[in-house]
């Protein structure tokens, strides 16, 4: 559905008019949103996979943005109903500390009355020193808002169908169980589990209705009728509330391209400018394998997966209209973020093939799939192939599943080995013209001469066909997992890695982390890591 034609609908259903009449504005919403730090010091390699664009944070931002560019309720006098380039300007991806000028920047040039910040469990140490900041510099006139997946993965409910605040589950490292138990101070005054699309906007909404510090008068003024599955915690009055559950009409969010614009260019679409895209039908992955945090077991199944196909159309849509305004000469790509490209679901990769072939879109684009997906469904992929698809990464993680316990997305390891279907998908994707990037994980309990060895495969591979194209490589890091045993004793307020040569060496990879490996496994060593680097660098350096 066209956003233009529910613009009456959504006014009335999220902002209906004795609301909106009673809600008088004490104060314009001045918002910024910032994606926390997740290294003490450093900048990342440029043989890591990297892009500049905080594709989570709009993400969550994309309703409330969406509102104040349409002039809807009390986000239209905010600094984001702007143009894109000054929208953008409000949003920080931060990489290390070395940032924190940056962000003292940005503070003092939009004097916010909200701060959102986004964290993942190495963030957390970073998102402590933003807010830290953040109050140094504008003391009660700020409002902090803290979430993310570390949020959603330490603040729970034990069950969903239970929603009320008695039910709600603090793991240790749970930023309001930390306030309340003062093992920092109260710098987080608003913490957000959960989807946080609608959230974010009710929370803007209240804030410019109540005077600064009125936390009380805040958590009156937020509904728990507003969509999504959200918890929203209030630790300095200690008070905890809950959405009723009402489901995100994820048909109806507009799309981060049409409200953030493109900025982002994949080397693998060969200077093609890059849009983030999502098709919504989930938090994670669709499989549950013990050492990941998208697990399914953490982040839950897969929803609303028929409107799917349709939503990642639009949004390919979309990204090519605003590239061909925007970047006229540059050709249009995008990637798609779903952690398996429209949850590996045959019937919705089939419909979303189906819309491209009826009504073309001049884009190319890329997805993640699974090996035996890629095996199994090898009509399917061509069939993509045909309509733009033309890089897929995939989580190789090790050619020894075996030696960590197994894997769960290893679906036909009685058939033949992991690394031999590996070596069969790169044959199905090289003849459909498609190039291939893989993500490894070394320290879920592997030997350090398997990942030698399978480094020095990729070299092989690389050499005499020309896949993979783009290795991304990781150092498993232990995540809270909301009530799994593994990371339960642990409150993640440590940097991942403290200074030193292996936290240089660790800008190689993606995630990494001295200080919190995988339960029962050894923390990594210098000499192994940089060991691997050379072969990495190795590998970097054949030209294809």
């Amino acid at each position: 559905m066209d956003h233009a034609a529910t613009d009456g609908y959504e006014t009335a259903r999220y902002y209906p008019r004795e609301k909106l009449a009673e809600s008088r504005q004490l104060r314009t919403i001045r918002a910024i949103a910032v994606s926390a730090p997740d290294w003490i010091e450093g900048t990342k390699s440029e043989n890591a996979l990297n892009s500049a664009d905080p594709a989570s944070l709009f993400n969550a931002c994309r309703y409330a943005a969406d509102l104040a560019q349409r002039k809807i309720g009390a986000w239209s006098d905010s600094n984001w109903s702007a143009p894109t380039s000054l929208l953008r300007e409000c949003f920080l991806l931060m990489y290390s500390l070395d940032d924190i000028d940056r962000f003292t920047a940005l503070v003092l040039s939009q004097r916010p009355n909200l701060l959102l910040l986004g964290a993942m469990t190495l963030c957390m140490p970073g998102a402590v020193e933003c807010a830290k900041r953040a109050k140094e510099l504008l003391g009660d006139e700020i409002l902090i808002v803290l979430g993310g997946r570390h949020v959603t993965e330490t603040i729970f409910l034990q069950n969903e169908r239970t929603r009320e605040p008695s039910a709600v589950r603090h793991h240790k490292a749970s930023p309001g169980r930390l306030i309340r138990e003062k093992a920092i101070p109260p710098i987080f005054d608003i913490v957000v589990s959960g989807d946080g699309e609608h959230i974010v906007a009710e929370i803007g909404n209240a804030l410019s209705s109540c005077p600064p510090k009125a936390l009380d008068d805040i958590a009156d003024k937020i509904r728990p009728e507003a969509p999504g599955r959200w918890i929203v915690d209030f630790p300095a009055i200690d008070r905890t509330l809950i959405s009723v559950g009402t489901p995100l009409r994820y048909d109806d969010m507009p799309s981060i391209p049409t409200i953030f614009g493109v900025s982002a260019s994949f080397d693998v679409f060969e200077g093609r400018m890059t849009s983030h895209v999502f098709s919504d039908t989930g938090r994670g992955c669709v499989y549950d394998c013990a050492f990941c945090s998208e697990r399914r077991a953490v982040t839950g199944g897969i929803q609303d997966i028929k409107g799917a196909p349709r939503r990642l159309y639009r949004q390919m849509r979309d990204s090519a209209m605003v590239i061909g305004r925007d970047s006229p000469n540059r050709g249009a790509s995008a990637f798609v973020e779903d952690s398996i490209f429209l949850s590996g679901s045959p019937v919705a990769i089939s419909q979303f093939c189906d819309l491209m072939e009826y009504d073309p879109i001049d884009i190319v684009f890329g997805g993640q799939f699974t090996i035996d997906q890629i095996l199994r469904r090898k009509e399917l992929i061509e069939r993509l192939a045909q309509n733009g698809l033309r890089y897929v990464f995939v989580g190789l993680e090790t050619f020894e599943p075996e030696e960590i316990g197994g894997m769960s997305k290893d679906l036909d390891k009685e058939v033949s080995s992991w690394q031999d279907r590996f070596a069969e998908a790169l044959s199905i994707l090289g003849s459909c013209g498609i190039s291939c990037g893989c993500a490894l994980l070394f320290g879920l309990g592997e030997k350090h001469a398997s990942r030698l060895s399978l480094l020095k495969t990729l070299i092989k591979y690389r050499k005499t066909i020309g896949q993979p194209v783009v290795v991304s490589a990781n150092w498993a890091v232990q995540h809270p997992l909301k009530d799994m045993p593994e990371g339960a004793n642990e409150d993640y307020l440590r940097w991942g890695t403290p200074k030193g040569p292996l936290l240089k060496a660790f800008h190689r990879f993606g995630e990494a982390s001295l200080e919190y490996p995988i339960s029962g496994v050894t923390p990594p060593g210098i000499a192994e890591v940089e060991e691997i680097i050379k072969l990495l660098d190795e590998l970097e350096n054949i030209n294809v």
